[in-house]
């Protein structure tokens, strides 16, 4: 293990202090099974072992092993909670709890920081900075402000230190999916380093506060839709530690009792708020991929306001008429459809038992999207779907999770406004003008546009293409190459095949041979030549040469 012993000598304290978090919460046979157990105390081994009852709840003392770890950890484990095409139901839940409020640090840093970002004092920019933070998180918290030319901002301040211990631990568990991969069978089938890294970049995006101030200008930019806002980042203020936002007023979707106090009609809040979602993700191609009531705000006026773009979805047009085939086939109970769709999504194994995948989704559909729409639960309809991809080892992108956790969100927000509607039922209204966007005359322009550039490459470079074949095959220097992963186990078949041949023919000669002996008074002679003499000479001293050259050549 020199990748583990690289990171122990380099983090050692941290992988002890890992270490021995896991095995009191009871994860000492996973230790044992990863090697890492000899970095703990016998007394902290067998006090592991010997608690009772460690296997019962096993997500929920993770979950307590994620916080006790700290701010990275604990992020990871939200990012985790995606994933719910590679870990088990019951781990999502206990991930999706995962809190993320931590104590606020102080005022001091948070000034000694923005001093550092700006490179200039704090009175130069700012008019006036609230002491009190509107809210505290695991990387960073929001403060607002007034700026010199007297627009109200908000402020969020990384926090101090977070990218230093991030990458010791990005460290630490890049090593350790390497182990794993080496030792479970499940972390090799699952790509688990290939999964930790992308949760990693994930993590790498959030802590950077430039990406999130890009997302958020890029969002600002494409939807100047009158039914919901964006906050417009301040570019120039902007730094890895700082990001400053026009501040924009409101309260939380969640909080009905306000909002029918402002005269507002939650239950049209609701189907806007799911009109913007889905148009975000199946017009636009980016979408917010943590909708939750902290993170959507309304207005007075009753619009939206859509804050926070650190978590975002991005969908090609490919990717976008994928994941509005699936809607489309779920909301019209198409299971051929359902099938059809998840295979075009994702990456599926050559031998993928397609008749059984059809059974288990029709299974699915007749046990959830056949029940009453109120009652209908779309977070565990979703889950259970993408349980079927993992047990057929489709490799769904992970946009495709980050939209399923978005509909999982939107799906709690809409219950929470209204417990009479459905996020399905919102879906069978919005499906047809989705499926008609499609099909629009600026789609059909796109279209014809993209078409109309590939023959005009085909027609300019067709000649010259053309010229150089025939120049090839003037020169006498084409060639044909067939390529085949198992080209080597045809051949073995192949020779296998022609050797059993070449000893039918040598034992047809033996048997000849001997047909001449026994039936050769009964031959008669040509000329006073003995034919059977002969003959059986002839064919004795061909089969020997058989033998020997087939010998010779290795072929028996």
């Amino acid at each position: 293990m020199p990748g583990f012993m690289t990171i122990k000598q380099k983090h050692w304290h941290r992988t002890r202090e890992i270490v021995d978090v896991l095995a009191r919460h009871g994860f000492v046979m996973v230790l044992d099974r990863l090697g890492l157990s000899r970095y703990l105390p016998w007394s902290t081994r067998l006090l592991g072992k010997f608690q009772p009852d460690m296997d019962a709840n096993w997500p929920e003392r993770l979950v307590l092993v994620l916080a006790a770890l700290g701010p990275t950890y604990v992020k990871l484990g939200q990012l985790a909670s995606t994933r719910p095409d590679l870990l088990p139901a019951s781990l999502i839940q206990a991930l999706s709890r995962l809190q993320d409020d931590v104590p606020a640090f102080s005022f001091d840093a948070v000034k000694n920081i923005l001093t550092a970002a700006w490179s200039m004092p704090l009175s130069k920019v700012l008019e006036d900075l609230e002491p009190q933070p509107l809210a505290s998180a695991s990387i960073g918290q929001v403060h607002r402000g007034v700026l010199k030319d007297g627009r109200r901002v908000v402020l969020k301040v990384r926090r101090p230190g977070i990218v230093q211990r991030s990458e010791a631990d990005f460290a630490i568990l890049r090593s350790l999916s390497t182990l794993a991969e080496k030792r479970s069978e499940w972390a090799r089938q699952y790509d688990l380093r290939h999964v930790v890294e992308e949760l990693i970049n994930a993590l790498h995006n959030e802590l950077d506060f430039t990406t999130e101030a890009h997302y958020t200008a890029l969002a600002h930019k494409t939807f100047k839709n009158p039914a919901y806002r964006v906050p417009l980042p301040i570019l120039d203020l902007t730094h890895p530690d700082v990001l400053v936002l026009d501040e924009i007023s409101g309260v939380k979707i969640s909080d009905t009792n306000m909002l029918k106090n402002m005269g507002l009609d939650v239950s049209n809040i609701a189907e806007r708020y799911i009109e913007a979602i889905y148009n975000q993700v199946f017009v636009a191609g980016l979408f917010h991929a943590d909708p939750h009531p902290g993170n959507v705000h309304v207005m007075e006026n009753g619009m939206l306001v859509f804050l926070d773009w650190g978590l975002v979805g991005m969908f090609s047009p490919p990717m976008r008429k994928c994941s509005l085939d699936l809607i489309i086939a779920l909301t019209r109970g198409r299971s051929d459809k359902v099938v059809s769709a998840l295979l075009a999504m994702g990456v599926a194994p050559p031998h993928v038992d397609t008749e059984r995948l059809y059974y288990d989704v029709e299974l699915l559909r007749r046990r959830y999207y056949d029940a009453d729409l109120q009652n209908f639960n779309v977070g565990q309809a979703i889950a259970a779907l993408l349980h079927l991809t993992q047990k057929y080892h489709i490799r769904l992108p992970s946009e495709y999770t980050l939209l399923a956790r978005t509909v999982i969100i939107a799906d709690g927000v809409v219950r929470q406004l209204d417990s009479r509607l459905s996020l399905v039922e919102l879906g069978q209204k919005l499906a047809p003008r989705l499926l008609w966007a499609r099909f629009s005359p600026s789609q059909w322009v796109e279209n014809i546009a993209d078409i109309g550039a590939d023959w005009s490459h085909l027609i300019s470079d067709g000649p010259r293409d053309i010229k150089a074949v025939l120049n090839t095959l003037g020169r006498g220097e084409f060639r044909i190459v067939v390529e085949d992963r198992h080209i080597e186990r045809i051949l073995a078949h192949w020779e296998k095949l022609i050797n059993r041949v070449a000893l039918s023919l040598l034992l047809g000669a033996i048997m000849l041979g001997t047909a001449f002996i026994v039936y050769k008074d009964h031959l008669t002679r040509i000329g006073g030549v003995p034919v059977a003499d002969i003959g059986f000479f002839l064919v004795a001293a061909l089969a020997v040469w058989a033998f020997v050259e087939w010998v010779a050549k290795k072929h028996l």
